[in-house]
Order: C-alpha cells, then sequence, then structure tokens
C-alpha cells in the first residue's frame, strides 16, 4: 500500500510539473513581413514603449491573463521585471504611444485574435500553433532551438 502511495505521488507531482513546463512561441498574422525580432524589442512592445511594426502598422499585444502561472513566466523573461510589476504595467489603460493589450483567456483565443488581426503578435504555447499564425524568432532562434529565451521551466 505505501508503495502505491508513492508511486501515486509522484505521478501526481510530475503531472503538476508539467503544467508549467511549456515552451512558448511568438506568433503573429502570416501578413506581417518581421520574420525576427529581438528580446529587448519585445520587451518594449510589453513596456508600452514601442508600439508600431516597421511597416507602420500599429502592434496590440494578444495574451493571456497575467495572473497565469504561465503568463507570469513569460512576464518575468520578456520584460525583465516581476510578475506583479509587469502585469500593472500591461493593464495600464494610459499606454500612449504603446502597442495595445489585449486579454483573452486561453492560448486558442490567442491564436484566433492574432489570425483575425495583421497587425497582432501574441504568444502561446507551441502546441497551440496552427497554420493561420506564422512563428517570428526572438534574438534569432526558433522555439526548441538550444538558448531560446521563451523555453519553460
Amino acid at each position: 500500500m505505501r508503495n502505491r502511495l508513492l508511486i501515486v505521488s509522484a505521478l501526481l507531482m510530475s503531472l503538476a510539473a508539467g503544467v508549467f513546463a511549456t515552451d512558448f512561441a511568438v506568433i503573429v498574422h502570416p501578413s506581417n513581413p518581421v520574420r525576427a525580432m529581438a528580446l529587448a524589442e519585445l520587451g518594449k512592445m510589453f513596456k508600452g514603449k514601442s508600439g508600431t511594426w516597421p511597416t507602420g502598422r500599429t502592434v496590440t499585444l494578444v495574451l493571456r491573463e497575467p495572473s497565469q502561472p504561465a503568463m507570469k513566466f513569460v512576464i518575468e523573461r520578456v520584460m525583465g521585471l516581476g510578475a506583479e510589476e509587469g502585469k500593472t504595467i500591461l493593464s495600464d489603460i494610459s499606454r500612449k504611444g504603446g502597442a495595445s493589450v489585449v486579454f483573452v483567456p486561453s492560448d486558442a483565443d490567442v491564436v484566433k485574435a492574432v489570425e483575425a488581426s495583421p497587425g497582432a503578435l501574441g504568444i502561446v504555447d507551441v502546441y497551440n500553433i496552427n497554420g493561420g499564425v506564422k512563428v517570428i524568432k526572438i534574438d534569432e532562434k526558433q522555439p526548441f532551438d538550444p538558448g531560446y529565451v521563451l523555453k519553460g521551466h
């Protein structure tokens, strides 16, 4: 009986750990000519310091709710800030000149919104990507490349 309890506990812990072991991808609309960007530029968009694409089109960040554990990881990596401070900046309605931010409940909703908006940029679990969006490189690396900055923990 004790062995069963240990096995069940180990399985539950591994399942819980798997929830947060996510690899993320930065996605844009397929018509967006951008193929890569620096993490620093993505951070500027998140912080509201940059709000347009090289084409002049306005950027709309489409993100999951910042209080979700996966988004806390993304905020910390992209913004270089604690999750709470990042959440405050992303939620600030006075982001004049910066990228606007739309929060949605799921990765599927992020993908759907990016598919529908040529200026949108989203971050999703790589396993939610479909043919309606384009993945862009961050610091010249794709998800699954060694050293990719948005590789989950």
